[in-house]
């Protein structure tokens, strides 16, 4: 049997490729997947996600833009408490400084590995609350926002700002899929990631009144534990519509592979937008 095709390659979507004025198309996806691969890399260790990315060339000057979405653990406050401040150190090092410095520091390796001398990186940074999820979704989620095990239950926080923006169609295939993977990479250990795939079904169950896109499909498969016999599980989710088959359908599709405690673990990631 043949392969199955990618969804983004059988679809008339935007291409990142701009055409012959700029690098042949074998270079130039190779110059966009490490450039994705190290602004990726810059937001690891914090609450910033990488949503899109967009690289030109223009004599001798690269451009690269880049979406960014930053979510929080908590609202804004106009009164700080003191366990805040006390905190204030942890909190700065998943800032937007230490963002700012590892893509300042990147600079200097895009000029290295494509041969030119200016490199300039726009960032739109897209800011997220829990103020903005609905109430009656963070109703349904109050299990999770405990305040109790406050740390254990950060990743629920933020997730659900994430979560909130990709049912609403303001971000990406990309930043919920490195979402989920983080999480399962983390949890793999006391069996924790049985409580995350649980918490994304009834998350997204309760953002489903509110969403704008046509459906989504989550499929994850592999290791998740250290039994010998039927070790590789497989794990979905769908909500909503995904009509594969049809071509003229936008379905954003993100495929991830990582390597856990366990073995590999692979995730497929499928968005369908309503079409025009």
């Amino acid at each position: 049997m043949a392969q199955k095709a990618h969804p983004n390659s059988i679809r008339p979507l935007d291409s990142p490729y701009q055409g012959c004025t700029h690098w042949d198309e074998a270079r130039f996806y190779y110059i966009l997947s490490t450039v994705h691969k190290l602004i990726e890399s810059c937001c690891l260790g914090t609450t910033h996600y990488l949503d899109k990315i967009k690289v030109n060339r223009q004599h001798g000057l690269i451009l690269v833009e880049a979406k960014l979405i930053h979510v929080h653990f908590r609202s804004k406050r106009h009164l700080k408490s003191r366990r805040y401040k006390e905190n204030k150190s942890q909190i700065k090092k998943e800032s937007w400084t230490l963002v700012a410095c590892r893509l300042h520091s990147a600079v200097k390796l895009i000029q290295s590995f494509t041969g030119t001398r200016k490199v300039t990186i726009r960032i739109n940074r897209l800011k997220t609350y829990t103020r903005s999820v609905p109430k009656s979704a963070r109703k349904q989620i109050a299990f999770y926002a405990r305040s109790a095990h406050q740390a254990k239950y950060d990743y629920a926080r933020y997730g659900m700002q994430l979560l909130s923006l990709i049912v609403r169609d303001k971000a990406s295939a990309i930043s919920l899929s490195r979402f989920i993977i983080q999480n399962i990479s983390s949890r793999q250990r006391r069996k924790r990631h049985y409580e995350f795939l649980g918490y994304l079904k009834q998350a997204f169950a309760a953002l489903q009144p509110y969403k704008k896109i046509q459906g989504v499909k989550i499929q994850i498969k592999g290791r998740f534990t250290h039994k010998a016999k039927g070790r590789s599980k497989v794990w979905k989710y769908q909500m909503g519509q995904m009509p594969l088959s049809q071509i003229s359908t936008p379905i954003q599709a993100e495929y991830i592979q990582t390597q856990t405690g366990y073995g590999s673990v692979g995730l497929k990631v499928w968005i369908c937008n309503w079409g025009e």
